[in-house]
């Protein structure tokens, strides 16, 4: 919990109370809403978010990001959103393609979170791409206010299908940007053409979930919660029909745990990896950032709520109350699709194709064990990795492309935390909280870290696979609460290139043959130096990208 804003300009306003919903009993309406909410919400079932789809294997398109009135909840209110609405448009593409998208950066004055203009970039979480590329997939460039820029972001042929998602990423500006609704989901489509063709034409529900704080906010309020930027809409469907629901935490700060009471849910895909086989499951955890692929049958007529649990995230946690996303109508004609339960019985249909694969992974020899440990300030301001506030021009970590490593994510504070690695996933072996956060097994690229308890910290411990030569590069870790990352809980990771076979003889001639020589490359973060001290295309902070 920051318990005192550190970016100037922070508006917000207290949430929405909600009323607890439990059981599959007929949802009712959080409270008596004003006439006008109710008109604004005058809608006969849930929207999907606007969509842009790759074409002839490039994605094409322009995100203006600037003030706009929009509607959250039902509430009118000025913010800073991309393209004029609070939900941003899906980007759709296929593995092989191209990303160019021209980011247009407007930011300005609005009633939510931003009082002057900011410097902004767009990051693509998740997605197995290149952090080099001078205007690809790089968290150090900077838009500056009043400039664009066009981002060039190669797929590989070879990229695994699912769930990612892109907003703004630039340290100290990162909180006010995507609680204001600077994100939206990133689809890499294929996953039921490939892997379930029997449920290939299902209806699939892209459901957008964050946090909003509206004007008059205070810290320690609840922040209100949304669904496709909707407060409790509603969601039909046939008895006995199946449905895809692609679910994702894009807010900046809240968790999501959700449940749907009365129907059968399987789990497919986790932040975008695939499971080895569907899991059954009665709740859906989402900590910000995570993503999640499940598939819904529905059970007899009635009206159910879809609802968030309730989240303790520890004694010095922000607030996460119960609260009704939106009311399951199940009503009409019964379908009669049962044929579907086979392919869920099964799993995927070429499993083969699944890469990286969990099980491969967790049978790799792992090659070094490192402790990233997140602790923060007694006042609760200022946060840390390894006892280090962010600096954007020093070297945390270093590794090499073809390593196996063991990081033990260890939260000594007594608020939830929730690691997140950018440009490739990792396994979770073990964890100290909930089985059911971690269901299923698979690959993830983020996991909420426990707080403490009775002087011991939550952890994570988790491999991760340096083994995907595109991840060469410059890119960060963090805390993806991200009023956390904007206070500090950040760190730089360099991947140098797989060793050469020049570089391979000199180190046999050092290890092998004692010979007093200096290595070719790097084999710490003092011998890396700084950012500042490298000749690198990658723009760092205070330099601006045109």
């Amino acid at each position: 919990m920051i318990r005192s804003r550190l970016a100037s300009g922070l508006g917000g306003a207290a949430a929405l109370a909600a009323m607890l919903l439990s059981g599959a009993l007929p949802a009712r309406s959080a409270g008596p809403a004003p006439a006008r909410v109710q008109a604004t919400q005058a809608i006969d079932d849930l929207p999907n978010p606007p969509e842009l789809r790759s074409k002839d294997g490039v994605l094409r398109a322009t995100l203006r990001i600037r003030p706009a009135e929009i509607t959250v909840r039902g509430r009118k209110v000025r913010a800073n959103v991309v393209n004029g609405g609070y939900l941003a448009p899906t980007l759709r593409i296929r593995p092989g393609d191209t990303i160019q998208v021209k980011a247009v950066n407007e930011i300005g004055p609005s009633q939510v979170n931003i009082t002057r203009p900011q410097p902004t970039n767009i990051h693509f979480h998740g997605m197995d791409v290149s952090p080099r590329r001078p205007n690809g997939d790089n968290v150090f460039l900077r838009i500056n206010p009043g400039r664009d820029l066009r981002y060039d972001v190669a797929v590989p042929p070879d990229h695994p299908l699912g769930l990612h998602w892109y907003h703004a990423h630039v340290h100290h500006y990162v909180d006010d940007q995507i609680g204001s609704g600077i994100s939206g989901m990133l689809i890499v489509d294929g996953t039921f053409e490939t892997q379930y063709p029997e449920l290939a034409k299902l209806r699939r529900r892209v459901m957008v979930l964050k946090d909003f704080t509206f004007p008059g906010f205070k810290d320690g309020d609840a922040r209100a919660k949304s669904l496709n930027g909707l407060a409790d809409p509603p969601i039909r469907a046939r008895p006995g029909e199946f449905q895809v629901w692609q679910l994702g935490n894009l807010g900046a700060d809240a968790f999501f745990d959700m449940q749907l009471d009365g129907h059968k849910v399987w789990l497919l895909e986790r932040d975008g990896n695939l499971l080895a086989k569907p899991v059954r499951l009665d709740h859906v955890f989402l900590p910000p950032g995570a993503r999640a692929t499940i598939v819904v049958e529905a059970g007899k007529a009635g009206r159910y709520a879809f609802r968030h649990r309730k989240v303790d995230t520890g004694p010095a946690g922000d607030p996460n109350p119960a609260v009704q996303l939106g009311t399951f109508i199940v009503e009409g004609e019964p379908r009669h699709a049962r044929r579907f339960l086979k392919r869920l019985n099964e799993g995927p249909a070429r499993p083969g194709l699944i890469r990286p694969s969990a099980a491969e992974i967790a049978e790799l020899k792992v090659d070094r064990t490192r402790y990233v440990d997140f602790s923060e300030s007694a006042d609760g301001n200022t946060f840390f990795i390894n006892k280090k506030t962010y600096r954007d021009d020093r070297i945390d970590t270093l590794t090499r492309v073809g390593q196996v490593e063991r990081w033990i994510v260890r939260n000594f504070t007594q608020e939830y935390h929730v690691f997140h690695l950018h440009q490739t996933e990792f396994l979770i072996k073990r964890f100290s909280g909930d089985p059911d956060e971690t269901l299923g097994g698979g690959l993830r690229d983020v996991v909420n870290i426990p707080y403490a308890k009775n002087g011991k910290p939550g952890f994570a411990e988790i491999i991760i696979p340096f083994t995907n030569p595109i991840i060469a590069g410059d890119f960060v870790y963090h805390c993806h609460l991200v009023q956390h990352e904007d206070a500090g809980m950040m760190a730089n990771i360099r991947v140098m290139p797989r060793r050469t076979a020049a570089e391979q003889v000199w180190d046999k001639l050092r290890d092998v043959a004692g010979l007093d020589l200096p290595s070719l490359w790097p084999t710490s973060t003092a011998e890396a130096g700084t950012f500042a001290d490298l000749d690198s295309p990658i723009c760092r902070s205070g330099e601006t990208v045109e």
